[in-house]
């Protein structure tokens, strides 16, 4: 399978990251906003770099460029993959971060499905990833 992970940097990066046992079974590409610590995780990987503030139209680009079967995601460049996914018709998987409590962002209001951290959260549970 084809997967596109979307990244920021941070917590959502090592979300991402610790699904590594699944990911590296597939064809994996990778969109992230360049920083210090997405720059060094990501070391060897096919990524696209893309600033954070990316928007749909240069994600439908991106996403018509990769063809992924499933488009990956746990952060804000999220919400633009998401929306143009939408009009490709790919799925779309919101990881979302332990440290989220409150209402859910955009991004995770559109994607397909939502992975969770915590069982008390709606959506798939799969525990702490790190």
């Amino acid at each position: 399978m084809r997967l596109l992970l979307v990244t920021g940097s941070g917590g959502v990066l090592l979300d991402l990251v610790a699904l590594r046992p699944w990911w590296e079974r597939h064809e994996t590409s990778w969109v992230a906003m360049p920083a210090a610590d997405t720059v060094v995780a990501l070391d060897g990987l096919p990524v696209t770099w893309a600033p954070a503030s990316i928007g749909m139209w240069r994600a439908l680009r991106l996403l018509r460029r990769e063809r992924p079967e499933l488009l990956v995601s746990a952060g804000r460049m999220a919400t633009p993959f998401f929306r143009a996914a939408r009009l490709l018709r790919i799925p779309t998987l919101w990881v979302e971060p332990l440290t989220r409590t409150g209402p859910r962002p955009r991004a995770a209001r559109l994607a397909g499905e939502v992975l969770t951290q915590r069982p008390s959260r709606p959506g798939i549970f799969v525990g702490e990833l790190y």
